[in-house]
């Protein structure tokens, strides 16, 4: 194993897996962006009610409007969405447990963190959900007549954000001559996991999680609380435009 420090502070770990590169990140501060953002969480708690659908509820839901098929446990979408649940929720349950990493490690230390993290990878791969309690629904939208709303809109978004991205690269960019980012159409897939109640689609870019989210609701503890699910909430509704913006 080789661990190699770059000028730039990232580092270069290279093992029988592979090779890695970790990089510093620089996070900026901007207080006001921050204030602007809680000012507005609170006037949404102002103006949002409860209005709470259970979890089962929420599946059905998204059942009843379009045409699905299951997918397969070994499919890679479906073994993405079960290791982010197994880390966000229950990772205390895994066998390894690589530290935290940090650039002042020694090579050493480094070196085994990559060993146990590989480890860790491993071990996410090799597991099933039944080893950590999850139920996990997985769910395929086929191109169907009935789901061409969905793809269509995707479709739409994901144009939207290419078109931004590069008028962002042509402003830092003096040559004319970059080649225009290529959009591929993927598959929208849908996820529920039972026990943690969490869902998730790997096409954010389709109307239908939107709809999921605004369906399932907030509960007064939400509300109060000023919980995850309330922020993405609200986040949901602005989005929509049924909010008003920052």
């Amino acid at each position: 194993m080789s661990v190699k420090r770059n000028e730039d502070g990232s580092i270069n770990i290279t093992n029988n897996n592979g090779s890695m590169a970790v990089g510093r990140m620089v996070l900026v501060s901007n207080d006001k962006k921050k204030e602007n953002f809680n000012a507005w969480v609170e006037n949404c708690a102002k103006l949002i009610k409860a209005c709470p659908h259970t979890f089962k509820e929420t599946e059905k839901y998204f059942l009843e409007h379009c045409e699905t098929l299951p997918i397969d446990p070994n499919d890679r979408r479906f073994k993405s969405f079960q290791n982010d649940v197994i880390e966000n929720y229950c990772k205390d349950k895994l066998k390894h447990q690589p530290p935290k990493f940090s650039f002042d490690m020694t090579d050493e230390e480094i070196e085994n963190w990559k060993k146990e993290n590989d480890a860790m990878r491993d071990e996410l791969r090799d597991s099933s959900p039944e080893q950590f309690g999850l139920i996990i629904h997985g769910y395929y939208l086929p191109h169907t007549e009935r789901n061409l709303v969905y793809y269509e809109h995707a479709q739409k978004n994901s144009q939207e954000v290419m078109r931004s991205i590069e008028q962002k690269r042509a402003k830092f960019n003096d040559s004319n001559h970059s080649k225009p980012i290529k959009i591929t159409q993927q598959d929208i897939c849908f996820f529920f996991e039972e026990t943690t109640e969490h869902f998730n689609s790997d096409n954010w870019c389709c109307n239908l999680m939107a709809q999921l989210v605004t369906f399932r609701g907030v509960t007064e503890n939400d509300i109060e609380k000023r919980t995850p699910r309330f922020k993405l909430y609200i986040s949901t509704l602005r989005h929509m435009g049924k909010l008003p913006d920052m």
